[in-house]
């Protein structure tokens, strides 16, 4: 938590200097979440993303130009989990009181996550936190754009059947990924896959699988902690080891080829083409389950 401090000062002082802006700006803490908010939101509002898609969210912290910016957004939306999520959403009443907040954990059952992301303690290796990866369930998902056309109408009453028509057109194309999956999932021959870093726990919630991950706590299996991984994993029949675009893929290739006929596969959980990667996401697993 020490490294937010900065964050907290940069933004104090852009917001005694920032422009304003002609045209309503939106933000979100992450990606994948402009998908959901272009659904929904007008045209004309430009929907900017603080953490690049090619960047962990665990270990963000915002330029200077971003938090000017933040300052004068109309909106920022957030999944209140990570830490430099919940250090801006902290001080933005303060100083910048017209940015209305849209917390999209606030009635999440949230799970358990590694110490990584840390929650309500200085140490970041003191404990169990929580896990923030709910942008990747599509069940929570369509609760979120409603959340999103909610907030947008209480800031533009005379839209809010627009937005509340958006968000229900958006439920209706996530309730069709829904059924896709399921499809793609049910008659899977196992249940188990394997995964670099813990963010599909929300998702095989949902599904009913198994995720085991390569990693331990948010950091990399002891060789002790991997051999005992693969044994677990040769069990259960599983080849294939997803890993993410924005963590070291060390360790998930070094199973990988240590498992009969294994082979390391890319899963990108920040990609702002949410959709898309979803349905993406269902056809890799039925193959990986299916091998």
């Amino acid at each position: 938590m020490k490294r937010l401090i900065p964050i907290l000062s940069l933004f104090l002082i852009a917001c005694h200097s920032a422009p304003k802006s002609e045209s309503e700006v939106i933000y979100v803490s992450i990606a994948p979440l402009k998908y959901v908010v272009e659904q929904i939101a007008d045209s004309t509002a430009r929907i900017e993303g603080l953490v690049p898609e090619t960047s962990s969210p665990e270990s963000f912290e915002p330029t200077i130009q971003q938090v000017r910016d933040l300052a004068n957004a109309s909106m920022y939306i957030t999944t209140g989990l990570l830490d430099f999520e919940r250090a801006l959403a902290a001080k933005i009443p303060e100083i910048a009181p017209q940015t209305a907040i849209v917390n999209l954990s606030e009635g999440i059952d949230v799970l358990e996550g590694s110490c990584s992301h840390n929650h309500g303690t200085d140490d970041a290796h003191g404990g169990h936190g929580v896990d923030p990866h709910i942008w990747l369930s599509p069940r929570l998902v369509a609760g979120m754009g409603q959340a999103i056309a909610a907030r947008l109408g209480s800031l533009h009453p005379q839209s809010a059947s627009v937005y509340d028509n958006r968000a229900k057109l958006l439920a209706q194309r996530i309730d069709s990924l829904d059924n896709h999956i399921q499809q793609q999932l049910s008659q899977a021959k196992r249940r188990s896959f394997a995964i670099g870093h813990t963010s599909l726990s929300y998702f095989a919630q949902d599904y009913g699988l198994e995720q085991i991950a390569v990693e331990v706590d948010g950091k990399e299996p002891s060789v002790k902690a991997m051999k005992a991984l693969i044994d677990t994993l040769q069990g259960r029949g599983v080849r294939t080891v997803l890993y993410q675009l924005q963590t070291s893929d060390a360790a998930a290739r070094t199973i990988a080829r240590e498992l009969p006929g294994g082979r390391a596969v890319v899963f990108d959980p920040m990609s702002e083409a949410w959709l898309e990667n979803m349905y993406r996401l269902a056809d890799t697993l039925q193959v990986i389950l299916n091998e």
